[in-house]
């Protein structure tokens, strides 16, 4: 979880944690993944951001380092929903989707299908802050059964400050 004004933030396993787990914590890389971290955070820094630009997102939770920034994301996040949207196009219905092509998709950040209007609740992974869309969040202009497609991208959680991507779907 980050902070307005934050620059980096850095994503690891928790298994990566030292073993002696105490204060101060600490992760250990290997010489590519440091490599990787320098080069991203020298370009980053290298030119001027605003305190409202959302963080640098480092990823160390896999086998080699992934570094992306929230601009990266979005591109390969509209680049995926364009290539749905032409299998759906090409296919009449979409329904011959497979249940993993249908997980991919949500993992994209793409909305399931719902039955007629019924409201959802979309849970903030990092806090635990539920969005209702029922109930919507007036104190930031949000309207009772504003849909979650319809909040604006560069909205953020009003309890850890992070944007949409850090949300998933919650059937209760």
């Amino acid at each position: 979880m980050y902070k307005k004004g934050t620059a980096i933030e850095l994503q690891f396993a928790s298994n990566r944690v030292n073993d002696a787990a105490g204060d101060p914590y600490w992760i250990d890389l290997d010489a590519d993944e440091a490599r990787a971290l320098l080069a991203q955070l020298q370009a980053y820094f290298s030119t001027p951001r605003d305190d409202t630009a959302p963080p640098r997102i480092i990823n160390l939770t896999g086998p080699e380092t992934a570094v992306e920034d929230a601009a990266t994301r979005a591109v390969s996040r509209s680049r995926a929903s364009a290539a749905r949207s032409s299998a759906h196009a090409d296919s009449g219905t979409g329904a011959g989707a497979s249940p993993a092509e249908a997980d991919v998709a949500l993992l994209d950040g793409a909305s399931p299908a719902v039955e007629g209007d019924a409201p959802r609740q979309w849970v903030c992974v990092i806090c635990g802050w539920v969005y209702d869309e029922a109930a919507g969040i007036p104190e930031d202009g949000i309207a009772p059964g504003t849909r979650w497609e319809d909040i604006p991208d560069d909205w953020r959680c009003p309890l850890c400050d992070v944007g949409k991507d850090d949300f998933a779907l919650v059937e209760f």
